[in-house]
């Protein structure tokens, strides 16, 4: 069995009502323990249902939901469950809580009782995980908006959970907090093995990960590498999604009769290969 498991899941908002809306439909997947998966798709597709799901702050209307083996929808497990499945969501001062970094990093492993020689120690690893031990004395809100998100994410990290569900965390910050934010999500995936599943809108960011997932109108449509999923272009753009600058930008100089071989690239590196190998005489 993968650690997380999704199986014929539907979800409704306002059930029971007359302005009741199914915004899942039946959907399906797995995630294994220690994997990076992107969750791509256009707004109110359900990206950010599927998030809260997740860790139990939303339970499924049907189906079910199991992290390592436990139901999401279980009252009495419920604690077990959100400490294995930890959410950063994407505006961080909805996060922080306290007037110090390190006082808000303290905050979760306080509520789980977690003894406070041991809540040092998280803190501290914590911070040092993402690069900001040494703000650990400084006010947040005088923190840049990369910075805020790292510590929100280390709140998470200090409760240890096994798997961290990041809800478009860059989407406020500029090119250099999203930065410094995938820079510490990639590092926690590689060198602590925690599982991550990102929900983007940047498609720089999703090529990251090692399986992507693309939804629509509440429908699990694809899912695969990012090579796999990015090299249909033209079912991307059906679907009001695009694609990274390299692949688009190979994709155009193809359609315009630019004879560039090779797999549709995912990066500028990729992409130069690409051009270092074409042959101008052959046009």
């Amino acid at each position: 069995m993968a650690f997380i498991e999704i199986k014929d899941v539907r979800f409704s908002y306002n059930l029971g009502t007359p302005e009741a809306k199914e915004v899942l439909h039946k959907i399906s997947m797995s995630i294994e323990k220690g994997e990076f998966v992107a969750l791509l798709g256009h707004n109110g597709c359900g990206k950010s249902t599927v998030a809260h799901l997740l860790n139990g702050m939303l339970v499924p209307t049907k189906g079910e939901i199991t992290v390592g083996g436990i139901s999401t929808a279980a009252e009495e497990t419920i604690l077990e469950v959100r400490s294995k499945v930890g959410l950063v969501q994407q505006n961080p001062d909805n996060q922080i809580v306290a007037g110090i970094v390190e006082e808000d990093v303290a905050f979760g492993p306080e509520n789980l009782g977690v003894p406070q020689p041991e809540i040092r120690q998280r803190v501290d690893e914590a911070l040092k995980a993402v690069d900001m031990y040494e703000y650990r004395e400084h006010a947040p809100h005088k923190l840049s908006g990369g910075q805020k998100q790292r510590v929100a994410i280390a709140g998470i990290i200090a409760m240890q959970p096994d798997c961290i569900v990041l809800d478009e965390p860059t989407a406020m910050l500029d090119p250099r907090g999203r930065k410094e934010v995938m820079d510490s999500i990639k590092r926690l995936n590689t060198e602590r093995g925690i599982t991550v599943v990102l929900i983007t809108h940047y498609m720089d960011e999703a090529v990251q990960a090692k399986r992507v997932i693309v939804m629509d109108e509440g429908s699990i449509l694809r899912e695969g590498t990012a090579e796999e999923i990015f090299s249909e272009v033209e079912f991307m753009k059906r679907h009001d999604l695009d694609v990274p600058q390299a692949t688009e930008l190979v994709y155009r100089l193809k359609a315009a009769g630019i004879g560039l071989k090779g797999d549709m690239p995912l990066n500028t590196a990729e992409c130069m290969k690409i051009f270092e190998k074409y042959d101008k005489n052959a046009v």
